[in-house]
């Protein structure tokens, strides 16, 4: 998280992402997720805890808003549609964005989060957070679990962040979670081509391209995944 605590690189990102800044939306929620499990592995009391998953949930909605408005934008651009009409769908999908960013509630100050803890105990949470990302790997047989491939994904985030209170993260986990990342990126398109009335007229080809993107994002994921799970970290 850097030399900066969390509690005060909060109240800067706050007062951002209040006045509507994307990058302060998407940095606060990263930053509370890894406070989460940061506070538990430091022994933070649950109710402290909860304050961090408080504002975890209060950014998720805007944040994946602004996930989803340049994935539907380029999706439509890459299928040839008329400027005008993706602009049209961009600017519709911007003053949704004014009226959740009207809904953020944040609060004004986070617990401060406890020091790294020793090494016996990071040890015994870092096998866990491992136990945890072996056991969620999707099975192989063909069928699209988009539940589980998103667990997996949060299993790995979670690992990462308890490795990283001690030592780096091996490109390979750091390629892997960018990988994963662009395979929800494609099933989000393709839930929202399903239920989305404004891509309704472009819906058959935005399945079509999402459909391939995940695939093929999922297959990059295996390959990633065969040169990580041999150094799967086991404390020494």
């Amino acid at each position: 998280m850097g030399s900066v605590p969390a509690h005060r690189q909060y109240r800067d990102l706050r007062a951002l992402a209040l006045q509507g800044d994307e990058e302060a939306v998407h940095r606060l929620r990263k930053l509370a997720r890894a406070a989460e499990t940061r506070a538990r592995v430091g022994e933070l009391p649950k109710r402290d805890r909860r304050a961090w998953q408080q504002v975890r949930r209060a950014a998720s909605a805007l944040r994946d808003h602004d996930v989803t408005g340049p994935l539907i934008r380029q999706a439509l651009l890459d299928l040839d549609v008329a400027e005008a009409e993706v602009a049209a769908v961009s600017e519709a999908w911007a003053a949704r964005r004014a009226a959740l960013l009207g809904e953020l509630t944040l609060p004004e100050q986070v617990p401060r989060l406890p020091d790294a803890p020793g090494r016996k105990r990071w040890e015994g949470f870092l096998a866990a957070e491992a136990a945890r990302v072996q056991v969620t790997v999707p099975p192989r047989d063909g069928r699209v679990r988009a539940e589980e491939w998103h667990d997996w994904r949060k299993a790995l985030k979670r690992y990462r962040v308890v490795l990283e209170l001690r030592e780096r993260s091996p490109e390979a986990l750091v390629t892997l979670l960018r990988v994963l990342g662009d395979a929800q990126d494609a099933q989000t398109l393709l839930e929202l081509a399903g239920r989305e009335a404004l891509l309704t007229a472009y819906r058959s080809g935005l399945v079509r391209a999402a459909q391939v993107q995940r695939r093929l994002a999922r297959q990059e994921a295996w390959r990633q995944w065969k040169l990580l799970e041999g150094e799967l970290h086991s404390p020494e």
